[in-house]
């Protein structure tokens, strides 16, 4: 066989791999537009293949030769320019954030008590605004719930169980210390949550910048000063189920928020248990009205992701498609550092969850810097605004976001090119919208209900 003919039959061997796995997982993953789309790349590459040979044996050295030219030089420019990778900006060091400014502890406030009164005279700026979403039903109320009993009201019991864990976040600690090095304790707490159930786990220093100042909820006095003494965070991520979320803005988002964070409420507070019985202090933080410091940037930190345009945190091998946990200790640890995954090159490009957000509370364009940070700015009440129309946490930015897409093989080597190639996030981008639409379609719940 010609030199030619064998490596432009190798170039179209590649080629039809890529599209017949393609349309194998998009079939498997229910995504019927991806999987026809991929199918028709598929027959029509093979089509032009064997047409080939329809043509005078001298003419097909030269048709295969400029095939695998052509695979040659784009395999050139997606795996070989390297992408110019850059981290999140941190330009000053920032103020601690109250908690009592942050949205959900604002609509906590009752109208006519004194922390109300105190709150909004404080801060003016924001009295108009919650005023008007105070009017909107809330999330998870009767107006809400009647839509889909059986869903809201599961989640309302998801809720009902973390309010009741709040007791159980910190705790004595056992008199006589058991900790090993380091390292070797820093092995044992990941093999722990591992164990657990999550598969995603750093460490990093407890930065005093991403405690909160002032407690807005929880089981402490609301406006006490928050002391948070402890040197390590250990941050772990939890998969949230893609069907559940393909729902988005349903009422599924909702529940299975619910579900990890009652996950991460079991697996946080267990773990804060075993290194109080180590000996080291050590508290848990659960969602629902107990964090105490800022959970996606120390999950930066811990080298769990990097934080993205829809303002949360873009794991490695879920995407946004997380909830993270965290325990705070002094149990001697290693810290892991920031890992640089291309997301901010990417997120600059897509725009996808700006494109699809139901409130257009997502930005468009480039960063801002807010304290200290340049990053994308959510506009927050718009944000939340909506969660109250929908009543749920929509997550409609975080089911279209690529890097939502499930983690198997062959995402993941998508992932793999798309963090080192500036082309290949170009390419993805594009073939993104093309395969899944620029609107992804939204799918029923698996529970069926």
């Amino acid at each position: 066989m010609n030199i030619w003919v064998f490596l432009g039959e190798l170039s179209f061997f590649v080629l039809l791999l890529f599209f017949f796995v393609f349309s194998v997982f998009s079939l498997i993953e229910r995504e019927k537009k991806a999987f026809w789309r991929s199918a028709f790349f598929f027959v029509v590459l093979a089509v032009i293949k064997f047409s080939f040979y329809l043509f005078e044996p001298r003419l097909r050295p030269w048709l295969f030769g400029i095939v695998f030219a052509l695979f040659l030089i784009g395999f050139f420019l997606l795996l070989v320019p390297p992408l110019k990778k850059s981290s999140v900006e941190v330009l000053d060091r920032q103020e601690r954030i109250d908690e009592r400014d942050v949205i959900f502890a604002r609509f906590d406030l009752v109208e006519g008590t004194e922390n109300f009164d105190d709150y909004y005279q404080r801060n003016p700026k924001y009295r108009e605004i919650d005023d008007a979403i105070r009017k909107m039903p809330d999330i998870l109320t009767p107006y809400h719930t009647e839509k889909n009993p059986a869903l809201f009201s599961l989640a309302s019991a998801e809720f009902d169980f973390l309010e009741h864990q709040l007791t159980q976040v910190q705790g004595e600690v056992f008199p006589e210390r058991a900790g090993d090095s380091p390292l070797e304790n820093t092995v044992l707490i990941k093999k722990i949550v591992k164990y657990l159930g999550s598969d995603l786990c750093g460490v990093g220093l407890l930065d005093s910048d991403f405690v909160y100042s002032h407690v807005g909820r929880g089981p402490e006095p609301y406006g006490q000063e928050i002391t948070l003494p402890h040197r390590y965070a250990v941050v772990f991520a939890l998969e949230m189920d893609l069907e559940m979320v393909a729902s988005a803005p349903g009422a599924p988002v909702i529940v299975e928020t619910g579900k990890k964070y009652v996950e991460a409420a079991r697996l946080s507070i267990t773990l804060a248990r075993l290194i109080r019985r180590l000996g080291y202090p050590a508290r848990a933080h659960i969602a629902g009205s107990n964090y105490q410091a800022m959970l996606p940037p120390l999950a930066w930190k811990a080298g769990l992701g990097e934080l993205g345009r829809l303002g949360i945190l873009i794991t490695a091998k879920y995407g946004p498609r997380a909830r993270l946990g965290l325990v705070t200790t002094d149990l001697p640890l290693i810290e892991d550092s920031p890992r640089t995954l291309g997301v901010q090159q990417f997120c600059q490009k897509c725009q996808k969850c700006a494109r699809n957000c139901p409130s257009r509370a997502i930005p468009y364009g480039d960063k801002s810097k807010e304290n200290g940070v340049m990053k994308w700015v959510l506009n927050r009440e718009e944000c939340y605004r909506f969660w109250r129309k929908a009543g749920t946490d929509c997550a409609v930015c975080i089911f279209v976001c690529p890097y939502s897409k499930p983690a198997n093989t062959f995402h993941n080597f998508i992932r793999r090119i798309t963090e080192s190639s500036s082309a290949a996030q170009n390419l993805s981008i594009w073939a993104d919208d093309f395969f899944y639409g620029r609107a992804p379609r939204r799918r029923s719940s698996p529970l069926g209900i």
